[in-house]
């Protein structure tokens, strides 16, 4: 890893912007659904989880446990699920431009659950009518 003593993980600026945008917007994530969602052309999920790696040294994601997936062979894959903290909330609402509103703690765990295991592009999308 190309990373500093601030940065170990080797994040840029814009990756920990974009992993805080996705997840203010989806509020529980995997890796690879911030991936899809800000920068669905990228080949691999590492630098978002680099990202969520160095966000998570400075206090502002944290992770909520895991979520089971299979890839596109069929095996099956285990991520890491990401969750803003409280500072993390502000960030994401300043990266956002818009006002902070509640986490992950306004919703039971079973609900953050299922949330963080959907499709993370539906989570951008405006309700339906």
């Amino acid at each position: 890893m190309g990373g500093t003593k601030r940065r170990p993980y080797g994040s840029t600026a814009k990756t920990r912007q974009m992993v805080l945008a996705a997840l203010g917007v989806a509020k529980v994530a995997t890796a690879e659904q911030s991936r899809q969602l800000m920068c669905p052309g990228a080949v691999s999920g590492q630098t978002v989880r680099n990202g969520c790696l160095d966000l998570g040294r400075d206090g502002l994601v944290e992770s909520l446990g895991s979520a089971s997936r299979s890839n596109a062979v069929g095996d099956l894959v285990t991520e890491k699920l990401g969750n803003l903290t409280g500072p993390g909330l502000e960030a994401a609402a300043t990266v956002l431009d818009r006002p902070v509103r509640g986490g992950s703690t306004d919703a039971p765990v079973a609900d953050r659950h299922q949330r963080g295991v959907q499709d993370p592009r539906s989570t951008a999308l405006p309700p339906r009518p």
